[in-house]
């Protein structure tokens, strides 16, 4: 039973919200509709920024900007080489630490592993954003 409430809730609240935007966009096209009715009975022509307004109520945004050039494919490009420098730093870490005779794995070497991992899927992810960027930059 406590379950039939909850979902009577939360279904009647979300019909009402969605009830609401669709009322409130209605009532911004009216109110536009009144404006050029006004002009309608003063036998005058709105003006071209009334127009633009009234023609702009219930219209989706515009789109968004073109990327900023900071996230272009050489700005990506550049880091993949500075996070495959530091990846590969930390694998020679690793490499060395591993032809110490005689010695076993010790923290450093965790550092190194971790470190050539982390850089090396940071590079990858990198080199994925500049592939599929527009090319421009």
């Amino acid at each position: 039973m406590l379950g039939v409430i909850v979902l009577v809730l939360v279904f009647s609240t979300g019909a009402v919200i969605a009830l609401g935007i669709v009322g409130m966009q209605l009532r911004a096209k009216l109110k536009a509709i009144e404006v050029l009715k006004i002009y309608a009975e003063r036998g005058e022509e709105p003006p071209a920024s009334v127009i633009e307004a009234v023609n702009q109520v219930g219209r989706p945004p515009p789109p968004p900007a073109p990327p900023p050039l900071h996230l272009r494919r050489g700005w990506h490009l550049s880091h993949v080489a500075g996070s495959t420098g530091l990846s590969l730093g930390g694998w020679g870490v690793v490499i060395w630490r591993a032809l110490v005779p005689h010695h076993d794995p010790d923290w450093l070497m965790i550092v190194g592993l971790v470190v050539g991992i982390f850089f090396a899927a940071a590079a990858a992810a990198r080199l994925t954003a500049a592939l599929t960027t527009d090319g421009r930059g």
